[in-house]
């Protein structure tokens, strides 16, 4: 089974459709790991949400859908009407749009965000979280943390077991090794060995004029893929 990871999204659905494209999706093997951050910012925020709920209907446990701080704040507004106003800075008014434009409110569906989104996901040779950690043993972190925190890029100093993360985002996907000083930026399209440690980002910051990224994961070996944000179709 082939496992793909695609960082940070925000509403960035054409893109997200062409990377599928690029990389070969097959709904009927593949895993699919979003790490986050479905949402906001970009201007398709409902399609990316509806091709998720159709593709975790249909491929189940192989749909994973890790909770983003975007996911978190959107959450937070439809619980605390006080928290709404966060959301909507970081991005929350362009969510708002694009699902009235589908005649509903993203807030009708924040039971299917809570039943469906996990904070991390693991197995042997790597685990993902959102955006940080810090402690090697990924359920011991508290969920802001797994959320929120970029300090373990900032200072490269994680270590342990490999961890691949979005919420940071970088011209190009890199791994910070974990001796606060060694960092390598990992090259496209050439399978590689996965790392044993340290922690790969690979949000590359589609929705603020880079790219979409995924990574291709097989047999201890990975292939990263890009599609580069397109104006034309986020208007």
């Amino acid at each position: 089974m082939r496992t793909i990871i695609i960082g940070d999204i925000h509403g960035c659905y054409q893109e997200l459709v062409k990377l599928l494209d690029k990389v070969k999706f097959e709904k009927k093997s593949d895993r699919l790991i979003s790490l986050g951050d479905l949402m906001d910012r970009g201007g398709q925020s409902y399609e990316v949400f509806d091709f998720f709920r159709h593709l975790k209907a249909e491929t189940g446990d192989r749909c994973i859908i890790i909770r983003g701080n975007h996911e978190d704040m959107m959450l937070n507004a439809a619980l605390w009407p006080g928290d709404t106003p966060l959301w909507k800075s970081n991005g929350g008014n362009k969510t708002i749009r694009s699902f009235y434009k589908h005649g509903t409110h993203i807030f009708r569906h924040a039971d299917w965000f809570k039943q469906h989104t996990v904070l991390t996901y693991e197995e042997d040779r790597f685990q993902c979280c959102h955006a940080g950690l810090d402690s090697e043993e990924i359920a011991q972190n508290l969920p802001e943390v797994l959320m929120w925190d970029r300090t373990r890029i900032e200072r490269n100093d994680y270590y342990g077991k490999l961890a691949i993360v979005g919420h940071t985002p970088i011209e190009d996907v890199t791994w910070y090794a974990g001796d606060e000083e060694t960092t390598e930026i990992l090259p496209e399209h050439k399978w590689m060995p996965l790392p044993e440690t340290g922690l790969i980002c690979i949000d590359t910051g589609c929705v603020f004029g880079y790219k979409l990224t995924a990574m291709v994961i097989e047999d201890g070996k990975y292939w990263l893929e890009s599609v580069f944000w397109n104006k034309e179709e986020e208007m």
